[in-house]
């Protein structure tokens, strides 16, 4: 299923299924559970789809592809951090930079995550996803020249656009990513080049804290992101396999 989250003209938000252009509305919807009761039927073309999940925690891995980091004879664990809920955006919204700043876009698979989940084992871990969505990790170097992954690079207002929907079965075995701005391809990886996969991530960030349901987990990006600098007017898209593409566009604050 294709589960996305759209307002309606009386600014009501729903979700529903998505099926080719309509919308079926959900009037039961749970993480937990799948026997959806479907409601009113709405055109894509009349509604505005928005980031495909309301997360009550943002995580994500640094250094979890195998291009990013070079070949080693054993990999070392990928980085955790976390994202603001503030930094949640969703499709076509607009990701506000900050004038002068070095700031760049990474395409990322993500995890959404469907049960309480806590010291999970990795053979465990795929009962407690919910299912798979697009994210964009926007990163700002660090105003000090010290390590990007603090709240000040990470964290910010409109530095993570997600969607436009969740994907609830997917195999992410062997999935194409692929990062473009204003047409010019940035990125081109694949998760079959990941360090740890979606399984062995979610196993990962439970021992350090209790996963919920719709909390959501970066997994990591391919090389070359720091080379995609975004400035004022840029589009972005992300794109990943069966995942549809994520786009938005770059403003200054």
């Amino acid at each position: 299923m294709k589960i996305v989250r759209f307002q309606i003209s009386n600014g009501l938000v729903h979700y529903g299924e998505l099926i080719e252009n309509k919308i079926y509305q959900i009037l039961n919807f749970s993480y937990q559970q799948r026997e959806y009761v479907f409601g009113e039927e709405f055109p894509v073309s009349q509604v505005k789809i928005i980031a495909p999940v309301n997360p009550g925690k943002v995580i994500g891995l640094a250094y979890n592809y195998k291009d990013l980091v070079g070949e080693k004879e054993k990999f070392e664990e990928p980085l955790i951090f976390l994202k603001s809920t503030e930094s949640i955006i969703g499709p076509n919204e607009t990701i506000k930079i900050l004038e002068g700043s070095k700031t760049w876009a990474e395409v990322e698979l993500v995890v959404v995550i469907g049960k309480d989940c806590s010291n999970v084992r990795p053979e465990l871990a795929s009962e407690y996803i919910y299912g798979y969505t697009i994210g964009n990790d926007v990163t700002m170097a660090n105003l000090y020249n010290r390590d990007h992954h603090l709240a000040r690079s990470k964290a910010l207002d409109t530095f993570c656009p997600i969607g436009p929907f969740i994907e609830t079965s997917l195999d992410v075995k062997n999935l194409s990513l692929k990062h473009k701005i204003n047409g010019i391809l940035f990125q081109n990886g694949n998760t079959n080049n990941r360090i740890l996969n979606d399984v062995e991530a979610v196993s990962l960030v439970s021992r350090f804290m209790k996963l919920n349901p719709g909390d959501i987990i970066l997994t990591g990006t391919p090389a070359n992101a720091m080379n995609s600098l975004i400035t004022d007017g840029d589009h972005i898209e992300m794109e990943i396999s069966n995942l549809g593409v994520l786009s938005n566009q770059v403003q200054f604050k």
